[in-house]
């Protein structure tokens, strides 16, 4: 994954849990290049890895929370993880213009 692509996943991490109310940041996993490591304040911490072929393997605590095909199957995985009370619904996830 393009280091470009990566920054990306991680604005989209980080702007997901603000909508949702969680506290958390979003780091690049020292181990993993293309990996991230989402931590709350709560003392959650998660990794998120890409996996072959379009999906995303993530671990809390060293259990598996299983493989989520997409961006989408992901970001419902981690709300029902950190945020089960946040309202369910779409995020809209685009550019925005810093002017």
């Amino acid at each position: 994954m393009s280091s470009h692509k990566t920054a990306g996943v991680a604005r989209v991490l980080s702007g997901a849990l603000r909508v949702w109310g969680v506290s958390a940041s979003v780091e690049r996993d020292p181990e993993r290049a293309d990996a991230f490591v989402l931590r709350t304040q709560s003392g959650i911490r998660m990794q998120i890895a890409p996996t072959a072929p379009y999906g995303w393997l993530v671990w809390r605590e060293g259990r598996s929370l299983g493989t989520h095909k997409g961006l989408t199957g992901l970001l419902r995985s981690l709300r029902e993880e950190l945020a089960p009370d946040a309202a369910a619904g779409r995020l809209i996830i685009g550019s925005q213009s810093l002017l």
